[in-house]
């Protein structure tokens, strides 16, 4: 799983100031909603790694309640992963 998942580490860690181990987490957690085409933490907690699911559970919850993420990185990021011409509005809801 590793090798695969190489570019998106790159690709994530150039664009995002934060440490590598909420990266590699924020990496493993896509990877899970696209697999599970859902956002349900129960669902992704089957889908996000061989640890045990109440583990990956409490994981996903400490993530989104301890960590303020800065929405201003996420649209850089998604206009540097994938450029539109201007004039453009992205909304994140």
């Amino acid at each position: 799983m590793e090798a695969k998942n190489t570019h998106i580490d790159l690709d994530l860690q150039s664009h995002l100031p934060w440490n590598k181990a909420r990266i590699k987490f924020l990496e493993l957690l896509i990877i899970s909603l696209i697999r599970t085409h859902g956002v349900i933490y129960s669902l992704n907690a089957v889908s996000l790694n061989d640890r045990i699911i109440y583990n990956n559970f409490r994981r996903i919850q400490r993530f989104f309640s301890d960590f303020i993420i800065d929405f201003d990185q996420i649209a850089l990021l998604l206009m540097a992963i994938n450029p539109v011409e201007e004039p453009y509005i992205l909304s994140l809801d």
